[in-house]
Formats: structure tokens, sequence, C-alpha cells
């Protein structure tokens, strides 16, 4: 190997897909096994593929869309190499891989980077472990059956979206009883990490999630509960506007002015005059 960071020991095989392949097929393209320094770093503008990963060993880091990932041991990268990319070896590092194409790739790699970004994690999943070991015996033994081929690839892309989807059942399950509980505390002074808590991750896990599903953040969240309360509570009871001010989880009267002309461009007293 002459790239700089792969190791002598690291393979590379190449293939030329037919024109079917190329028209009705996921077609392999380059495909290997990298032992890699830290050395080791890959920096396009663009290359006319989409590329599988699997870290087998050591860490990489994965530039895209001026985000940064981080790709431990045993995790899977799915990455378009249309678009500027870079990718890094963090240490000394080994990772199965293949260039592919084929005409729903691009919609498979968008759909999936919408919802999880480019670095999966894949602990027991054997299915996608044993489709690129597949792939990467036929590369090496030069004789790719490019139908069976295609099947492992739509497999690989049927896996991560399953992947997808179940984690994107957790995160909203999760939210909900984040928000059950958000609503039955909001007479309280809640912080991020009271609610992080409630769902078992870190503040800042929990903050993406909340505003990837919500729009918005926790905190936007729970003022706008507590200006909806507080406009209720306004319309239908005679309290005063230092009653509904606390009684909505408002710390002073001051804030909860401020706070509900921000968001209603009225004052309390005036948005109790308005007739609906």
């Amino acid at each position: 190997m002459v790239e700089k960071g792969v190791l002598s020991h690291s393979k590379m095989f190449f293939h030329t897909p037919s024109e079917f392949s190329k028209k009705a097929l996921f077609h392999l393209i380059y495909s290997g096994t990298f032992y890699c320094t830290d050395k080791y770093l890959i920096k396009r503008d663009n290359w006319n593929s989409y590329l599988f990963m699997h870290i087998r060993k050591g860490k990489v880091k994965i530039q895209y869309e001026d985000k940064e990932f981080l790709a431990p041991e045993n995790t899977f990268v799915f990455l378009n190499c249309h678009k500027p990319h870079l990718y890094q070896a963090e240490e000394q590092t080994v990772f199965d891989w293949f260039h592919f194409s084929g005409n729903a790739s691009e919609d498979y790699f968008e759909y999936l980077f919408s919802k999880n970004g480019c670095v999966y994690s894949i602990d027991n999943n054997f299915l996608i472990c044993d489709s690129i070991e597949s792939i990467l015996n036929m590369a090496e033994s030069d004789r790719i059956d490019e139908d069976a081929a295609s099947i492992m690839i739509h497999k690989i892309l049927y896996e991560l979206k399953q992947l997808v989807n179940r984690e994107e059942e957790f995160h909203l399950k999760t939210l909900r009883s984040v928000i059950k509980y958000l609503e039955g505390h909001y007479k309280e002074q809640i912080t991020i990490t009271d609610l992080a808590n409630c769902a078992n991750l870190s503040p800042y896990h929990f903050s993406r999630i909340f505003k990837k599903h919500m729009n918005c953040s926790p905190y936007q969240y729970l003022t706008i509960y507590r200006i909806n309360n507080a406009k209720k509570l306004l319309h239908n009871t005679n309290l005063s506007v230092q009653e509904i001010a606390y009684s909505s989880g408002f710390n002073s009267v001051s804030n909860f002015i401020t706070v509900f002309k921000k968001h209603t461009s009225l004052s309390p007293k005036k948005f109790r005059e308005i007739q609906f």
C-alpha cells in the first residue's frame, strides 16, 4: 500500500461494475480492509460514490456538511462522498470499507443522515457485519456476484433504517414521559438537569434530542406551556396578575409580565380585556 498512514498488510480490491449493474443494482466499486496509523487522512471535495466503513478497532473522525462526527470501535459509517468530506484515523485503527453506488443510494443517505448523522452503533447487529464480510470475501476472490452484492448492500441500508427508526421510537417514548413530568411540575423551578435525569440522558444529549423532535428547546417548551396556562387563568378566573404569575411557575411578577408581552405583544391586563 502506498497511501499515507495505511500499513502494508492492508488489503484493497477493485471491481468494474457491469452496465446492467450500474443501471439496475447497488453496485460495488472499491473495497478493502485498512490497518492505519494516526497519519491516515482522506480529504476530498467530491468522489463519485457512497462509502460504508465498519470500524473494528480504534477511532475515526469524520467531517461532513460543517459537522464533526466520531466513529469509535464497533460503529458503522455511511458517508456521501459526492459532497466535501474528511475522515481521519485518530489512533491505530482497523476498518473494513467499500465504495458503492446505485439509484437509491442518495435517497437512503439523505433519509438516514437527517435522522442520525453518519455514524451508527451496531452492537450485536450481526447481519450488517456478516454482509460486509461476505462482500469483502467476494471481492478478495475476484468473484463478485453483482445481484448478491446488491442484495447485501440493500440489507445493510435496511438494517440502518431499522436502527434509526427504533432509536427514534425510543426517543419519542422518552420525550413523552419528560413532557408529562414537565406539565405536572411546571409550577416548580425546573432545570435542564431535572428533565435530563427524567430521560436518563446527559443534559447535552437530552437538549439535542428534545430540540430535534419538538422544534424548540426544553426551556422554550416550558415557557410556552406556562404562558398558555396563564392565558387560561386570565380569561377564566378573577385571580390577580400576581397570583397567576406564581401559579404558572414564574418566579416574579415582573418576569411574568416581560415574558408574557414578549410572546403575545400584550400585557396580561390587556390580554384579560380581550373579548373572544
